[in-house]
Formats: structure tokens, C-alpha cells, sequence
């Protein structure tokens, strides 16, 4: 069960990138819990799904703005109810002038299953 859920987190995670560079700011709340914690590299943290939308919805606004990410692992509880991935993520931006600036870095999710079964980010964390 415990491998079974590993896999799942693994295949979880790539469709909330999928979803994300599809539908943006929307793909990207949708992973959240409703209490879900955004903690980012700078600035404070972020709490709510209410407050991340809002948090993010600027940066996934902007022009050529793109954030590319692939877990690498994934492990979970024994019971399943509460597991993590992590992996490398790329963001791309224009400037003022129009050049494209990156940043990249490795990230942490920490999923965790809803009453309805489905998993959750509850935590959030990129460097």
C-alpha cells in the first residue's frame, strides 16, 4: 500500500504541473487544501487557498511567466494519509525590456488525504 501511494504522490504531483502551465493560477489552487500553507523562498508565508490564489495570481499574470516543475520522489505514511514529494522547478519571466529571466531551485510538497479521499497540499515550500 505504502509503494502503491509513493507511485500515486509521484503522478499527483506531475498533473498538478500539467494542470498548472494549462490553466495557471487555477491549476496551481487547485492541489491546495482549503488550509493549505504556500511557504516561499522570500516574503512571508502564505495561508489559505483564498490567500495563495491571491498571492500568485499577479505572477501567473504576467508575461511570459512559466513555472515548469518535476517531482523526483515521493514517500508517504504507512496508513497513507499523509505523504511528500520533491523535485526540481523552473520559473521564466520577462523583464521590463522583454529578456527572459529564470530562476530555479528544488521545492517540497507535503500532501495530505482529504476526508473525500483525494490528496491535498497542505504545505508548500520552494527555495
Amino acid at each position: 500500500m505504502k509503494q502503491d501511494t509513493c507511485n500515486m504522490l509521484m503522478d499527483l504531483d506531475r498533473e498538478f504541473a500539467a494542470l498548472t502551465q494549462k490553466e495557471g493560477v487555477e491549476g496551481w489552487v487547485k492541489y491546495f487544501a482549503e488550509d493549505g500553507v504556500m511557504a516561499p523562498a522570500k516574503g512571508d508565508v502564505i495561508k489559505g487557498k483564498k490567500a495563495i490564489r491571491e498571492a500568485m495570481a499577479p505572477s501567473f499574470g504576467a508575461p511570459g511567466y512559466s513555472l515548469l516543475w518535476e517531482p523526483e520522489y515521493a514517500e508517504a505514511s504507512v496508513d497513507g494519509s499523509l505523504g511528500y514529494t520533491y523535485g526540481r522547478y523552473l520559473r521564466t519571466s520577462l523583464d521590463e525590456e522583454g529578456n527572459v529571466i529564470s530562476g530555479s531551485g528544488r521545492y517540497n510538497s507535503i500532501w495530505k488525504r482529504q476526508e473525500d479521499g483525494s490528496y491535498r497540499i497542505i504545505l508548500d515550500i520552494g527555495n
